[in-house]
């Protein structure tokens, strides 16, 4: 009956070659340490000879549409979720692209989002979530662009046509009342010219002064209109469509981590000298055999 050997023999083997490369690296040591320090300098040079990137965020706040009482209205469109999907989503990746000028293939995979609480505990409401729309490219100016049209485009595609119709209403109304107001002001100038009249009886003017005190609670019940209806306008554009509260500014961020490539390369670096340093040291070996 044979035993086979082949396992026995194969750790033996092992342990002959890590005893060689230990002996090695320790005898040539100074191969070794030449291999690390030029993965140094390599890493070094690497993580400069990439350039940079431009980095720019939009801040934007989700608008919050309200119904007619004031209450808010629960809607896909104010979701950060929804809100993240849009900006990265391809209809929109493309229609900034035209936009600003640039190939689309250049937004694709560097366009990111995040949410920002501005409040804590309790008081971090649904209306004290922000959006960070950011862009990452080589060029600033492409960068900034490109940030500024997709909060511009998330603006545009999450005001609801319920907000828009309301705010056009909002400036009909407002338009009526400062026309009718104009026509009442100057019908109580007129009022007021005709009783400087001398030529006047006590009914006139009795029916003039009437005339007036109508006009004039009428002017006062249509500016007490006028300015509800300019506060819900208001509180339509401010808080119900989405607001870009800081545009974008572009600023320039290292591409690659100089700590990483330096590390990976000495690393490197390590094995490479270990390898030389084994082979010098087969290299004199032969070289004394011989």
């Amino acid at each position: 009956m044979s035993v086979s050997h082949s396992g026995t023999d194969l750790g033996v083997e092992r342990e002959i070659d890590l005893a060689r490369w230990r002996r090695a690296a320790r005898e040539r040591w100074w191969v070794v340490a030449a291999g690390a320090v030029a993965g140094i300098v390599i890493g070094g040079l690497y993580s400069l000879s990439g350039g940079g990137l431009y980095k720019a965020t939009a801040e934007l706040a989700p608008g919050q549409p309200l119904s007619p009482s004031g209450l808010p209205v629960l809607t896909y469109r104010s979701s950060p979720i929804t809100i993240a999907g849009m900006a990265t989503s391809e209809s929109v990746l493309r229609r900034a692209a035209d936009k600003v000028g640039i190939p689309v293939a250049k937004l694709r995979g560097h366009v990111s989002t995040s949410t920002v609480l501005t409040g804590v505990g309790s008081a971090a409401s649904r209306s004290a979530i922000l959006i960070d729309i950011t862009v990452q490219l080589p060029k600033a100016k492409e960068a900034e662009d490109a940030a500024n049209e997709i909060a511009a485009l998330i603006k545009e595609d999450t005001t609801s046509e319920l907000v828009v119709q309301s705010i056009a209403t909002y400036k009909t109304k407002i338009t009526s009342y400062q026309s009718q107001l104009a026509s009442i002001s100057k019908r109580i100038v007129a009022i007021n010219d005709a009783l400087k009249s001398p030529s006047l009886d006590f009914t006139q003017r009795l029916i003039l002064v009437s005339q007036v005190d109508n006009a004039e609670q009428l002017q006062g019940l249509l500016n007490e209109k006028l300015t509800i209806t300019q506060d819900q306008l208001t509180l339509a554009q401010q808080i119900e469509v989405a607001q870009i509260i800081e545009p974008a500014v572009a600023r320039h961020t290292v591409a690659r981590s100089r700590r990483n490539s330096i590390l990976v390369a000495m690393f490197i670096g390590l094995i490479l000298g270990a390898v030389a340093a084994l082979a010098v040291d087969a290299r004199a070996n032969r070289a004394r055999t011989a």
